[in-house]
């Protein structure tokens, strides 16, 4: 009998069970995007580390304000000024170079006018203006970035900010792919009538990849049990994670289940009260978790992106892991009546929600989802969704929180 749960059920008792791992390796500083750091980046340097110009103009004096005075030197980023600025002078300064002793604001070149070796300051002139002050962004000894962050291009500016050209991160998460039935052909083969190509795997393993995981592209599982149970034997203790599609339903055909339980896994769930993606189960076996989702390729992505991707953001030690719900208007009415939860296709742009085809696509179908780039999540007491009403969506991609949120619309 399976053990069903709602969406919400399904994505705790998954993250409860995760665990980050403890692998780490030092990565140089162009390999860094996308890695997940393993401990906190302190500042030893401030940001700025000295005072500044934000703008190419003159080092000034407040009082001369609306006066006539004197250049007495230029200074360029990198240089050292070698006066200070007085009354009656100014300094020329380009953008990033050190502000010269006695600066009290900087004045743009378009806002003087030039005059032979001098300029005419402007009436008004603010103080502070235009000066980057030593450590107005960091201090040394704060932290620059948070153990547990995925990094981007400009986080590793902060370390190349700091001098340091390489970081300690956790080691890339292994996640297995099997796809079972005897009807899949590999993309690669050439497939007959009856026959279809694995397009699950290839997708996954893309997803994976492009997630910042190393996806292992595992051999096809048959419609045999042993079969199934001996290439999940093989990957047990050599990934992180295992991915299965197909076979998890209750057909006479389907033998993944038996195939975890012959290896003495424990079953968390099996069976989500959502569409798509019923026939889902999940669970551990030895120190491996596994998600075993269902073999159609729209309920197969689907639950890999609301189900999967945050269990994974956590094992491989990422600080934030939770489903981010984005607010939106809904751009058109679809009516959403159900016994269980649904996930609705659709594009989120400017703020606007508009589903795909008016919900009307299988769940064995792919176009939808290259068409989509968002998730709203309507739960199955809900018989309508007006448009312009006010619903929470999950885009598709790398979006997570620090912190648990309701991402299943509730009444209208």
């Amino acid at each position: 009998m399976m053990t069903s749960l709602n969406l919400n059920e399904a994505h705790d008792r998954l993250l409860e069970a995760a665990a980050p791992i403890n692998a780490t390796e030092i990565v140089g500083i162009f390999d860094l995007v996308g890695r997940i750091l393993a401990e906190p980046l302190i500042a030893t340097r401030a940001l700025p580390p000295y005072d500044n110009s934000a703008m190419d103009g003159y080092a000034v004096k407040l009082a001369d304000a609306g006066k006539i005075v004197q250049i007495t030197e230029r200074v360029l980023a990198g240089d050292q000024p070698l006066r200070s600025v007085e009354l009656g002078e100014t300094i020329g300064i380009m953008t990033g170079a050190i502000v010269p002793r006695g600066t009290e604001a900087i004045v743009p070149f378009e806002k003087v006018e030039t005059l032979t070796g001098a300029v005419k300051l402007p009436e008004n002139v603010k103080p502070k203006q235009h000066i980057r002050f030593a450590g107005e962004e960091a201090a040394a000894g704060d932290q620059l970035i948070a153990a547990g962050e995925r990094l981007n291009a400009t986080h590793a500016a902060l370390f190349a900010s700091q001098g340091i050209m390489a970081a300690k991160v956790y080691c890339r998460l292994k996640v297995a792919v099997v796809s079972t039935g005897d009807e899949l052909v590999e993309p690669w083969g050439s497939a007959s009538l009856q026959q279809i190509h694995n397009t699950n795997s290839t997708a996954i393993a893309l997803e994976l990849r492009n997630a910042g995981y190393e996806p292992i592209y595992a051999s096809l599982g048959s419609d045999d049990v042993n079969a199934i149970a001996g290439e999940l034997k093989r990957l047990i203790g050599r990934v992180d994670f295992i991915i299965t599609c197909g076979g998890i339903s209750r057909g006479e055909a389907d033998y993944t289940k038996e195939a975890f339980e012959q290896l003495g896994a424990v079953i968390f769930f099996h069976g989500l009260n959502f569409k798509p993606g019923r026939p889902t189960m999940a669970g551990q076996v030895r120190n491996t978790l596994f998600a075993a989702l269902p073999g159609n390729p729209l309920s197969a992505l689907a639950n890999l992106h609301l189900l999967v991707f945050p269990v994974l953001q956590k094992i491989a030690g990422a600080n934030e892991f939770w489903l981010d719900c984005q607010s939106a208007i809904n751009g058109e009415e679809f009516n959403a009546k159900s016994d269980r939860d649904i996930a609705f296709l659709g594009r989120l742009e400017g703020g606007s929600f508009r589903i795909i085809d008016g919900g009307r696509y299988g769940s064995g179908m792919l176009t939808p989802l290259a068409n989509a780039n968002a998730f709203a999540i309507v739960s199955g007491a809900v018989s309508k969704v007006a448009q312009g009403a006010a619903i929470k969506v999950v885009a598709i991609g790398s979006r997570y929180s620090s912190t648990r949120q309701e991402f299943v619309n509730g009444q209208f």
